[in-house]
């Protein structure tokens, strides 16, 4: 998850929201993947390159800015 997306001093976590694609699937670099919800704000996440996603942080998962909800492997 980018850090610096929001003011962690007033709000230290967010949760993952939906999962637009499977654990596994392939992806394309620039892909909305995810989104992640703080307070009544949602964040689009985005793949920064194509290759195999896999889900390290399920939907409702909390999360701290830095922590990594997935990765890409090269496809």
């Amino acid at each position: 998850m980018p850090e610096g997306l929001w003011d962690t001093s007033k709000i230290p976590e967010g949760v993952v929201g939906n999962w637009f694609y499977r654990d596994g699937s392939s992806v394309e670099a620039g892909a909305k993947i995810a989104e992640l919800m703080v307070e009544k704000t949602v964040f689009d996440i985005t793949a920064p390159a194509a290759g195999r996603l896999h889900i390290l942080v399920p939907k409702d998962g909390v999360v701290k800015p830095g922590t990594l909800i997935g990765r890409i492997d090269g496809a």
